[in-house]
């Protein structure tokens, strides 16, 4: 599981109150017997979740749960631990349970991301056998479920822009993809947090490693969202006093390996202040791999001219910060955004960085310059050939 940030449940407690359900579970049992509720899921939920139980086939209220009823946060807990068992909105059946109970795991497990709606249906499929129901069945139960936890109050949706519904248009093979994105509300976050955890499952909370060294962190760090990244390096350093954060992102950086690691220190320095500036500075003018890391990194916060900034520095200090969003996942992504007429070819094969090779060889595939992309697989090439790897 990702480590996921917890709001604190001063945040958390309006979410709860608000959502429509809740509301219309807590009517129902302050109202029994006087009118039948609009949702005939109303009473079973009512029932699954302890707040009301049958005598002489009527519902009357258990009194050792009513003070949940003035809790909205543990009662809007208790309902969606129950979630699956109420029952179903639609004539959707034991799919739609299935779906109640999966689609906001896979959301959880997603982090911060949204989730393309249209995509939900590919993930699911493998996961809940979804290839004995027609597509037409499994995508509208889909959308049954959505609309459900949507009026829970456990996901949220947002419209995808123009740039990501191509790319889920060419993901989906559809032409005209569902524009929705879907995640969880940090409400629903926070309750299957604690239910995965009740359950004996490793699910980390941000700042939880917070008390670890940069070294035993950074490995975990590597395959998470960029939001996690910069939550986690906030809580390591709120930690420590700003002297002492600097202090070991120092140390961490001098004898870091590989170039997100280098990467990571140097973000945890920013967030230590004015300390972390100074320590910065320093680690420049010790010159090196590292001293033009931090160089590089001086430069786009604005904490020196630019115009004093070397060739060298610019050249080993951006390969090595292109080597650490290739670990991350994300230098194929900038290769597009990157400013006509800048020639990354030549500053890769120039920079003499240990990872100048395989940041070619992704130029050389992915970049959407044909010209640049051949120029990568030549200057590859070259290297290669002369042993100058």
């Amino acid at each position: 599981m990702p480590p996921v940030l917890l709001r604190p449940e001063a945040e958390l407690r309006p979410a709860a109150e608000r959502s429509p359900l809740l509301d219309e579970v807590r009517g129902y049992v302050a109202g029994l017997g006087d009118s039948e509720p609009g949702d005939p899921l109303v009473p079973r939920w009512a029932e699954v979740s302890g707040l009301v139980r049958v005598v002489e086939g009527k519902h009357v209220p258990v009194e050792e749960n009513a003070t949940l009823l003035d809790d909205p946060l543990r009662l809007w807990e208790r309902l969606f631990s129950t979630i699956s068992e109420a029952g179903t909105p639609e004539a959707s059946g034991m799919l739609f349970s299935r779906l109640v109970a999966s689609i906001p795991l896979t959301l959880y497990q997603s982090g911060p991301v949204a989730v393309p709606v249209e995509l939900l249906f590919e993930v699911l499929a493998p996961v809940l056998d979804l290839g004995q129901v027609s597509d037409e069945s499994a995508r509208y139960a889909i959308a049954v479920t959505l609309d459900f936890l949507d009026r829970f109050g456990a996901i949220e949706q947002a419209t995808a822009d123009t740039a990501v519904l191509a790319r889920i248009a060419e993901i989906a093979g559809k032409p005209d993809p569902s524009p929705y994105l879907v995640s969880l509300t940090p409400l629903a976050v926070w309750a299957l947090n604690r239910e995965l955890r009740a359950a004996g499952v490793d699910a980390p909370v941000i700042g939880d490693a917070a008390e670890e060294g940069l070294g035993e962190l950074s490995p975990r760090l590597v395959g998470s969202a960029p939001e996690i990244i910069d939550a986690e390096l906030k809580a390591w350093v709120r930690h420590r006093s700003p002297t002492d954060a600097a202090a070991e992102a120092s140390a961490f950086l001098h004898a870091a390996r590989l170039p997100v690691e280098r990467l990571f220190a140097l973000i945890a320095l920013g967030e230590t202040g004015e300390i972390g500036l100074k320590t910065a500075a320093g680690i420049r003018a010790e010159g090196g791999l590292v001293g033009a890391a931090a160089a590089m990194w001086l430069s786009e916060r604005g904490a020196v001219d630019r115009e004093t900034i070397t060739r060298d520095e610019v050249v080993v200090g951006m390969a090595d910060h292109y080597a650490a969003m290739h670990a991350l996942g994300a230098f194929v992504h900038q290769l597009a955004d990157m400013d006509d007429g800048f020639d990354i070819v030549d500053l890769l094969t120039s920079s003499g960085h240990p990872d100048r090779l395989d940041l070619l060889n992704v130029v050389g595939t992915d970049h959407p310059d044909r010209n640049m992309a051949k120029k990568a697989r030549t200057a590859s090439f070259k290297l290669r050939s002369s042993g100058g790897v």
